[in-house]
């Protein structure tokens, strides 16, 4: 099967009679809806793709929102990392602090990253009802907002 190439993406100009406009386009967008066609499956797939990243980051935000208010020393980390999306100027985020995270914390962490890094549609903290202040709320109990002044 041919991949698509954007860099072989052509412009096509058609002069079309007045009284067949109607009819090219009804052809025109069933070409373009071909659903075997490699385009529209490379589209269909990032998509897809998107969708899937967006719902991986969702449920793993919840996730790790539960665990950043518990009291183990990866809640602590997580708390820092959500911190960090939430405002990276205020709370700096060490990355070798990863590696004191269990696998599925860590997997957690990646999709939330992968959300927000290359889909992101809204700042982390909103994606809960009230979650500047869920946020804030936090950061003073994990002591983080101390931190961040001196």
């Amino acid at each position: 099967m041919n991949t698509f190439d954007p860099q072989q993406v052509l412009k096509i100009t058609v002069d079309v009679p007045a009284d067949k406009q109607e009819q090219f386009h009804r052809l025109w967008e069933r070409i373009l809806s071909d659903e075997a066609d490699p385009f529209n499956l490379q589209v269909h797939a990032a998509q897809k793709l998107r969708e899937d990243v967006k719902a991986e980051g969702g449920a793993a935000l919840k996730r790790l929102y539960e665990i950043a208010n518990g009291d183990t020393g990866q809640s602590g980390v997580v708390a820092r990392f959500l911190a960090g999306l939430y405002n990276g100027t205020r709370f700096q985020f060490d990355l070798t602090d990863f590696r004191r995270l269990d696998d599925a914390l860590f997997e957690d962490c990646m999709a939330l990253l992968r959300m927000d890094a290359r889909h992101c549609v809204q700042e982390v903290h909103t994606y809960f009802e009230d979650g500047g202040r869920k946020w804030e709320q936090m950061i003073s109990d994990w002591s983080m907002d101390k931190k961040s002044t001196s």
